[in-house]
């Protein structure tokens, strides 16, 4: 070990020259002409988005793709399949007020007929017996309720461990 240098802040080092890499990269805060318009767009979240972008991408790589490939491995294809449809089940409520949210009464009533079919006889979600009944899955989430009322997309934003996004969306 070298006199003078503290080893305990190495991490902190590293992560703050990611950080400056991450930023040297924007030249500009302006997004390239559209072909057809000539419209140049300003990006005002550029900076913190590729922060953001650079922190994700060395976590899905270092952490989450490792776990994500280990989980596949030692579970089997039904309990995996089981686990996807436990979810699925549970977004099928958040879809279903969101359909009732944006007046589609009858693709609510489907979602929540999906959740009541799932949650019982197919054993609290594990088994997807709604859909082998023919009632499709409507995946709608807040925003597009926001967007059915009216309210923009705002701007893009890269969020930390959930990737890319709108305002809106967020």
């Amino acid at each position: 070990m070298r006199p003078g240098i503290d080893m305990r802040r190495a991490p902190a080092r590293t992560l703050f020259l990611i950080a400056l890499l991450a930023l040297s990269g924007c030249v500009s805060q302006e997004q390239m002409a559209d072909e057809n318009s000539g419209y140049v767009e300003y990006d005002p979240l550029e900076p913190l988005n590729r922060v953001t972008y650079s922190f994700n991408d060395m976590l899905d790589r270092a952490v989450i793709k490792p776990l994500a490939q280990g989980y596949q491995y030692i579970m089997p294809e039904p309990a995996d399949q089981g686990v996807t449809n436990f979810f699925n089940n549970l977004a099928d409520i958040r879809s279903a007020l969101n359909n009732l949210l944006q007046a589609k009464i009858g693709r609510a009533f489907s979602d929540v007929g999906r959740v009541a079919i799932n949650s019982t006889v197919g054993i609290l979600g594990l088994i997807d017996v709604a859909s082998n009944m023919n009632l499709p899955r409507y995946d709608e989430d807040f925003g597009q309720t926001l967007g059915v009322w009216g309210v923009g997309t705002g701007p893009y934003i890269v969020l930390p461990l959930l990737g890319p996004s709108t305002g809106r969306d967020t």
